[in-house]
């Protein structure tokens, strides 16, 4: 009978053990980490989907509450409609190689 109990006792700790790592991973994200947030996209060559992708990448970031997220596109080798494409949507903004390349990322 003993062993029931310490058996139940460890598995309601496992579960509670889970629960609380699963609490920790949805906690929500501060305000301030959330405005700094922004994906870098270089794209090249056809694009037919790249309205997609954008939109996709900006949902994504939100659904994991980065909701002031914003894209930063690479602007070299996109055509002219693709640069259109981009500029009409919001959040995303083009830059040059340069302005990356100025940036203080780790690509």
């Amino acid at each position: 009978m003993a062993e029931y109990f310490w058996a139940g006792l460890l598995v309601g700790l496992f579960i509670w053990v889970l629960a609380e790592a699963a609490m920790q991973l949805r906690r929500p994200v501060s305000k301030k980490l959330r405005e700094q947030v922004f994906a870098v996209v270089r794209a090249e060559g056809p694009v037919e989907d790249l309205e997609y992708c954008l939109r996709r990448i900006r949902a994504d970031l939100a659904g994991c509450g980065f909701t002031g997220c914003s894209v930063l596109l690479s602007e070299e080798n996109l055509s002219e409609e693709a640069r259109q494409i981009a500029g009409r949507l919001d959040g995303v903004r083009l830059c040059t190689g340069e302005e990356l390349r100025r940036m203080p990322l780790d690509l």
